[in-house]
């Protein structure tokens, strides 16, 4: 959806195999927070896991604190570089940060 971070269910993949699972999963959707879409909430609490969504600054220093205070095992975190651009390639990204 418009305005809406919103990724397949394959991306998340990760989080159906680890074990313990974490009961929180941290986004931080780059610069700036936005929604995520329904379809992607729903499917990461289908997991059992809850999701908070950040800035990735912020992001970053939640999980941090989070994890030092209650384990690396019931915390996750997914960030997106503070400079990414959707539709923009690696090698792109890579030749305008030389």
């Amino acid at each position: 959806a418009k305005g809406q971070f919103e990724v397949g269910e394959a991306a998340w993949g990760v989080l159906g195999l680890v074990w313990p699972k974490p009961d929180l999963l941290i986004l931080g959707l780059g610069k700036d927070m936005r929604p995520i879409s329904p379809k992607t909430r729903q499917y990461i609490q289908s997991l059992g896991i809850r999701v908070d969504i950040q800035d990735t600054r912020n992001a970053a220093a939640q999980f941090n604190l989070l994890a030092m205070e209650r384990g690396v095992g019931s915390v996750a975190a997914a960030l997106i570089p503070l400079g990414f651009r959707e539709g923009l390639v690696f090698n792109e990204m890579v030749d305008e940060d030389i």
